[in-house]
């Protein structure tokens, strides 16, 4: 899902969702996808699928509201509005739990234009405050759906549940503030989507490399120095191909059984879930190196390669050719 680079945006509908009203206002049909509003709309699907803070998640079961859902809109695209009204109710139901007041969601299917699979995506859209002044009259405030440069909070791209798969969601789910309440946090994953978060290959390619560093560290004394070496370059030189088998390294490299056993059990205290699985090639590639943004007037943001793609996103060109970079960091400081 994330490998994703080209898509087409097939249906669309948007359900406004209000605590203070008695029922969510659930859309009847679909909107018109005007070329404007049809790339509105991609922009945003495509910054989801590539956006490094991405989750991946696997739904509870194959009956769960948004899977079934999922699995009969793909099988059968004619029944897309019964179903999303369905979500919609369903979301709308979920909403109840949480604080906020008013919100959108909107939900798309769209075609990956190389493969021609089908997915949904499933948009949290919090409206955002804009101000008007129409001729000589006082300013008027409006509330306008987020444009794409304003990375989305609450996001789901959905394929139906499959039990041959690692994951079914690729989501986001990040908090509005530091003190949002424990119900609005859980809601949009526990409750609305129903999935456990599982690692991202990238989240367990990092977490190999960085921990068989921290373990060659720790046991330098008892280790051969030939050992050491071939460890790290064998964890190095596997994350950068199809398939990274941490058992089948310390079979072949750790000569002593006590440490071999350390070894991988370190790892799956760590959080490692599967000891073979397919690497993120990609970050492993870049984190010998160390990568620079050069912009106008000389100004330049630089980091190493395995940390600045998680602080610096890069988004599509505007009309006007001008490249768009987004940074979120938590820390910020002029030196």
């Amino acid at each position: 899902m994330q490998s994703i680079e080209a898509i087409e945006l097939n249906r669309l509908v948007i359900h406004g969702i209000n605590n203070l009203s008695d029922e969510p206002d659930i859309a009847e049909k679909e909107e018109i996808l005007s070329e404007g509003l049809r790339h509105f709309f991609e922009e945003h699907i495509r910054n989801c699928i590539k956006s490094s803070s991405a989750k991946t998640a696997k739904f509870n079961s194959s009956e769960t509201t948004i899977s079934t859902c999922a699995a009969r809109i793909i099988e059968a695209p004619e029944t897309f509005v019964e179903q999303c009204k369905v979500i919609g109710m369903w979301f709308g139901h979920q909403m109840e739990k949480s604080s906020q007041v008013q919100t959108f969601l909107a939900i798309g299917l769209f075609t990956d234009a190389d493969t021609e699979d089908r997915y949904i995506a499933l948009l949290k859209m919090d409206p955002v405050k804009a101000y008007v002044k129409r001729g000589g009259g006082e300013f008027e405030q409006l509330q306008i759906l987020p444009d794409p440069t304003r990375q989305l909070l609450r996001y789901a791209i959905v394929r139906p549940f499959d039990d041959e798969t690692r994951y079914d969601v690729l989501m986001r789910n990040q908090p509005a503030s530091k003190d949002e309440d424990l119900e609005t946090s859980q809601m949009w994953l526990e409750a609305f989507l129903e999935v456990s978060e599982v690692a991202t290959p990238r989240e367990m390619t990092q977490l190999v490399v960085k921990e068989t560093e921290k373990w060659i560290a720790q046991n330098e004394a008892v280790l051969e120095d030939e050992e050491a070496v071939q460890l790290r370059n064998a964890v190095r030189t596997l994350a950068q191909s199809e398939e990274l088998d941490v058992e089948a390294i310390a079979a072949e490299v750790i000569k002593d059984d006590r440490q071999r056993e350390e070894y991988i059990g370190r790892l799956l205290d760590k959080g490692l879930t599967e000891t073979s699985f397919t690497p993120d090639r990609a970050w492993a590639e870049r984190t010998a190196r160390k990568t620079t943004y050069v912009c106008d007037d000389g100004v330049q943001i630089s980091g190493p390669s395995d940390a600045i793609d998680d602080v610096v996103q890069i988004l599509p060109k505007t009309t006007d050719r001008k490249t768009r970079v987004v940074i979120e960091t938590r820390k910020f400081q002029q030196k």
